[in-house]
């Protein structure tokens, strides 16, 4: 489980403000709601995760050559401008 530090940051700042509660049942709902929240929030990052890492599969797949796939890509430097290949007519 992935979490970031502004969450963790956010979470610690939200159950410190909960805890000053007047009362005891107060406090009580406050951190429940401060637990529930980082929950959530950590649940919400692990969804986005997979979904990341979904769509990076996705693309993979769509990449891939299939046949009748012509084209050649070549990773060549080159010494200055690439020129377009003039249309035939």
């Amino acid at each position: 489980m992935k979490t970031s530090f502004k969450t963790l940051l956010a979470a610690a700042a939200f159950a410190t403000f909960a805890t000053t509660a007047c009362s005891e049942k107060t406090q009580e709902n406050a951190e429940a709601t401060a637990e529930s929240a980082a929950s959530d929030v950590s649940n919400a990052t692990e969804k986005a995760a997979d979904a990341t890492s979904n769509a990076a599969d996705n693309v993979e797949s769509d990449m891939a050559p299939e046949a009748g796939d012509t084209a050649v890509v070549q990773n060549k430097e080159t010494e200055g401008l690439v020129e377009e290949t003039p249309a035939k007519q």
